[in-house]
This record gives C-alpha cells, structure tokens and sequence, in this order.
C-alpha cells in the first residue's frame, strides 16, 4: 500500500479520504504541524501531498510548498475554500486546485491520475537503455533496463530517487560527495544547504536498510563526518 500525505487540521476530512483512499490502495497519512510534513513524507515514502489551505494558508506557507514542489516529483493537490488563488497556484507548478466543499471520491479520482502521469514520466526519463549494463557488487544487482535494484533475486524497493541517488554515488566512487553535491546530481537544483541537506540524510539512511547487511555499520556507502558520503567500490563493481 502507497501513502499519501494530507496537511490539514480537519478530523472530518481525515476520515474521509482515509477511507476513500484506503479502498484503492493509498494509505492516507494526516500531518496537523507544517514542520513534520517533510520527515513524513521521507519516512513513509509518500506519494503525493495533499495541502488544506483552511488550516495553513498559502501566504504563510507558500515558501515551504514551493520546496516541496521543486524537490519532489510527485502530485501535489491544494484544497481551498474560494477559487481566488488559482492563477497563484497553478503558476507555482502544482498540479491541481479544488474548491470545497471537497467529496472524497473526487479527490481521490484526480489525484490517481496524477499518480498515473507521474508513474509515466517516472518510467519515460529512466535509463532504459539495452545498451546500458547491469551493475553488480556483492550480492546485490542494479538493472539499469528495468529501472530496479535486486538482493539475492528480491526487489528491494527503492524509489526513482533512491537508486538515481545509489547509482550516482556509484558513477563517482570512489569521490566523497558533498551534500551539496548530492543535491544537484540527483536534485537538479540550487537549494539552501541548511534546510535540505537532511533529505539527503534520509536518503541515504533509506538506501543504507534496503541494501546493507548492517545498516548501522554500512559497508557500502560511508560517511565522511562533516562532509558528505561516497561509495566503497571495495566490491570491484561488475557489469553484465
């Protein structure tokens, strides 16, 4: 079952997309404080946000929105009380605008085609080259074609963004990275270092408990204290 964030103080509306959303398969995870969204959506891999703008209007959040627009590549949907700020909205890139009153059903139609075109565009822009090989270091296996990481022949489940950041740490092995490095090979933009270098912290502590025997005693991807992190290529990485 996938998550969905929804920012709101509203039980009411809490219900029922929970149910809604359960019934197809998306699991709806209810933020009431503005500063958890981001470790929310990092921890339970959320995939799409759902802002009520009743509880946290867009004039004393719009900065925190619009970050979580540019690092996030996944269906953000604002829920609004008048349809004043559409142009507002739709010009700082998310992708829909509902008036209430909000019926939950709807609510839940368009944000799974939002979920759709973003699946596709996801799958359009991986590296699905025949001519690109499979990476291989100790028992786990990359399949550039498939866009996926396997362990001992199980998928390991990680995110476009996961393995896009895995591979990247990878290609520069064995470089140690920055976090800003980081940020603008995978990212791909300028960011304030002081208030996103975290997500690359999760990440990388995500990838660490997907492929690492111990992740608390890594022996693929290290830390550099005070720096950043860089692959051990102690593996002597196979292609195939």
């Amino acid at each position: 079952m996938q998550h969905v964030t929804l920012v709101t103080k509203q039980l009411r509306l809490a219900i029922d997309l929970g149910q809604a959303f359960n019934d197809h398969d998306f699991f709806v995870d209810t933020v009431d404080d503005p500063t958890q969204v981001a470790s929310v959506m990092e921890q339970k891999q959320s995939s799409g946000l759902l802002w009520d703008l009743t509880a946290f209007p867009l004039d004393q959040f719009e900065t925190q929105l619009r970050e979580f627009r540019h690092m996030n590549q996944l269906p953000i949907i604002i829920l609004a009380n008048s349809p004043k700020l559409a142009t507002t909205i739709f010009q700082a890139g998310f992708d829909d605008y509902v008036v209430a009153p909000w019926d939950a059903f709807e609510l839940l139609a368009r944000f799974e085609q939002k979920h759709q075109l973003y699946m596709q565009l996801s799958q359009t822009k991986s590296p699905q080259s025949p001519n690109r090989p499979n990476l291989r270091f100790d028992d786990v296996v990359i399949d550039r074609q498939k866009y996926k990481a396997f362990k001992q022949n199980q998928d390991l489940g990680l995110t476009p963004k996961e393995l896009k950041l895995l591979l990247y740490l990878i290609e520069h092995a064995p470089q140690v990275l920055s976090r800003a490095q980081l940020l603008e090979g995978v990212w791909g933009d300028q960011y304030d270092i002081s208030e996103t270098s975290r997500m690359v912290d999760i990440h990388i502590s995500h990838l660490r408990d997907k492929i690492e025997a111990d992740p608390k005693h890594p022996e693929h991807i290290k830390t550099v204290r005070g720096f950043g992190y860089h692959f051990v290529d102690n593996y002597q990485i196979k292609k195939s």
